[in-house]
């Protein structure tokens, strides 16, 4: 086979790889918004560890979630080290005053309050307490790079172990080279002092304070050295936001390889379709709810008595007639599942509660023409789920090298239709076309079908 045989199968292009993946860091939210104390206690134990790193995303996504995973921490990770090194190489301090005993002679400032609360007593060598003032590294700053730096040392451990990629490979010698960077940094004179503190009450709480204080000190100018611990500050803001930060030419650390790229075009269209729908019933976008998938709806509106849910991956005899797959063997029915399945219940007057199916099946394949397996596998939907040629449904197949994207629709005497629409996570434009066209068809709102395909 040669590579561009390979390429038409089912792999990404690279600038189509790259916006795929910064559209779909929306899912990664629920990772990077755990605060540090929940991080280190996973990583107490392994057996928690792994349930953590799989408990929010179904069998189907792990692999995808994993290597996302994994590579947006090292793309912050790799980002929050250019701060820090800024940072600590002039780290901010403050002079305190510290309590000390000094031994045989008076070596320093004495002490007079706790000098005369010991009053006649006798103390064998004799001890005078002085006051020191010494420079001190415990500032807001400083506690909110130790913080930062050891939440993303353990999300870089938790993400390489979830991943389970080799020590060998190019992203386990990342890992590892950026777990080495971390740690001589948490060795420095304005960090080290500060671990334990950090460790101890680095939850949520804590460094939502902490990192109001900074701010403030920020906006006071009392801040020292002030650049790197505001572009520290902001790494901060949109890490425990959810949102991890990434800047332009981050995306070298993004090791992206075909190994996952089909999942990742399912997550890419599945979030696509999902925002066009809510832009049109006026919601706000969300990310969608891959935990449970079998179980309840990934994506769920309600408005007026329109109820619509996206289910991924869902079993096709739960959506076909009778609940029951059309054809069976010995009495097993045969499986299916269509990537996205669309259930839209609407209450009317007339017929009471009208329920539709419709079923999406993205494919990561470069199609010159009309893509004729993936159409006729949707009308094998139709046939095992019992609605035969009045079934509607959508094909969404890769296609970077055609502008206009192309839009294939085909329709049944009996009310049935399929759709095959062709994107490219690098056209955003053209492909909000689609997705609107599709979000349409699951509305039921013929006038946005109409502007989707310029008819």
């Amino acid at each position: 086979m040669t590579a561009a045989d390979g390429a038409s199968l089912g792999y990404f292009e690279n600038a189509g790889r790259r916006a795929a993946t910064y559209e779909t860091l929306r899912l990664l939210g629920t990772h990077f918004s755990r605060g540090l104390r929940q991080k280190l206690r996973e990583a107490e134990s392994p057996v928690a560890r792994s349930a953590s790193v799989t408990a929010d995303v179904p069998a189907d996504l792990e692999q995808a979630v994993a290597g996302l995973r994994l590579r947006v921490a090292l793309a912050a990770g790799e980002r929050l080290v250019r701060v820090l090194e800024s940072a600590l190489d002039r780290p901010n301090f403050r002079y305190s005053v510290v309590r000390h005993e000094s031994v045989g002679t008076l070596a320093g400032k004495l002490d007079v309050a706790r000098w005369v609360s010991r009053g006649w007593e006798v103390r064998a060598p004799t001890t005078y307490p002085t006051l020191r003032v010494e420079r001190s590294a415990r500032t807001p700053e400083n506690l909110l790079a130790c913080y930062a730096l050891l939440w993303i040392s353990s999300e870089v451990e938790q993400a390489l172990l979830s991943s389970k990629a080799p020590l060998n490979s190019r992203e386990g010698h990342a890992a590892n080279q950026l777990l080495e960077r971390l740690d001589l940094m948490l060795r420095l004179p304005g960090v080290s002092k500060n671990k334990k503190e950090v460790a101890h009450y680095g939850n949520d709480d804590w460094v939502f304070k902490m990192l109001d204080d900074v701010e403030q000190r920020l906006a006071g100018g009392h801040v020292g050295n002030r650049e790197p611990y505001e572009e520290l500050a902001i790494w901060v803001r949109h890490t425990l936001s959810g949102r991890p930060i990434l800047q332009p030419g981050d995306e070298q650390w993004l090791f992206y390889d075909e190994a996952f790229d089909a999942t990742l075009f399912e997550l890419w269209c599945l979030m696509g379709i999902a925002d066009e729908i809510a832009i049109a019933l006026g919601k706000p976008r969300t990310v969608p709810n891959m935990r449970n998938t079998g179980r309840v709806p990934t994506y769920q509106w309600k408005r007026d008595s329109l109820n619509i849910a996206i289910h991924y991956q869902y079993d096709l005899a739960k959506t076909a007639v009778g609940e029951m797959a059309a054809w069976q063997q010995s009495g097993k029915m045969l499986g299916g599942r269509p990537d996205f399945t669309v259930i839209s219940k609407v209450a009317t007057a007339e017929k009471g509660e009208v329920t539709s199916i419709f079923y999406i099946d993205p494919k990561l394949r470069k199609r010159n023409g009309v893509p004729t397996e993936e159409i006729y596998k949707m009308l094998g939907y139709f046939a095992n789920s019992g609605v035969l040629n009045s079934g509607e449904g959508a094909i969404i197949f890769y296609t970077p090298h055609r502008s206009p994207k192309p839009i294939y629709d085909f329709h049944s005497k009996q009310g049935g239709r399929v759709v095959a629409v062709g994107v490219d996570p690098a056209s955003p434009t053209e492909n909000r076309a689609c997705f609107r066209l599709l979000a349409g068809m699951v509305l039921g709102d013929d006038a946005t079908d109409r502007e989707s395909t310029g008819q």
